[in-house]
């Protein structure tokens, strides 16, 4: 009986014994699939590498660019020591795009109050009166003429005896032919401006 028991024990250590050993060996198997799959992808990567290389160093040779692989070599380099600085630039850049995100909805309420209010003043003639002043000053006889005003405001100035005038010798001003012309040209002046308000 006591026998038996032990052949027992045996058999149930050697069948444990057995799962765990196919445990094992499963698994060796499943790493040497991922090995042969990293391997696969090492190979594919190099050959994809090597063929990119010589297409970009015939198309530099076909348009007759050198590539110098020492300054190739230097530019990496400098990049590697510098992917902070550029980490940097673009943590930057994303949050350059996160504003333009969040200020858009701003942008856009403003861009149609601006053209709310620039209709307006075209409506009200604004526009219409500016393109006829720029105009007007681009007109010689009317730049003459205000440098001709200016001048004259700039050296006739107001003068106690000059114009303290009785009303008989500013009736006899109004003879002459000067005032006359003058004073009608204002008056002309003034028809027109109320002409144009009145409409």
């Amino acid at each position: 009986m006591l026998k038996t028991m032990d052949n027992e024990n045996i058999q149930q250590q050697i069948q444990e014994l057995n799962q765990k050993v196919d445990l094992l060996l499963e698994y060796v198997k499943e790493q040497r699939q991922k090995q042969q799959v990293w391997d696969d992808l090492s190979d594919d990567l190099y050959r994809v590498g090597k063929d990119a290389f010589q297409t970009l160093v015939k198309d530099l040779d076909d348009r007759g660019i050198e590539l110098d692989i020492d300054q190739a070599k230097i530019l990496i380099y400098r990049f590697l020591q510098n992917i902070e600085t550029f980490n940097t630039l673009l943590n930057m850049l994303q949050s350059t795009t996160d504003f333009i995100k969040d200020a858009s909805p701003i942008i856009k309420e403003i861009i149609i109050d601006l053209t709310y209010e620039l209709d307006k003043l075209e409506k009200a003639g604004v526009f219409e009166s500016l393109k006829t002043i720029l105009k007007n000053i681009s007109n010689p006889t009317f730049l003459q003429t205000i440098a001709h005003i200016t001048t004259v405001l700039t050296q006739v100035q107001p003068d106690e005896k000059l114009d303290n005038k009785s009303l008989f010798k500013l009736l006899r001003e109004l003879n002459s032919k000067e005032v006359r012309q003058s004073l009608s040209y204002g008056i002309r002046i003034i028809k027109e401006i109320s002409k144009t308000s009145n409409k």
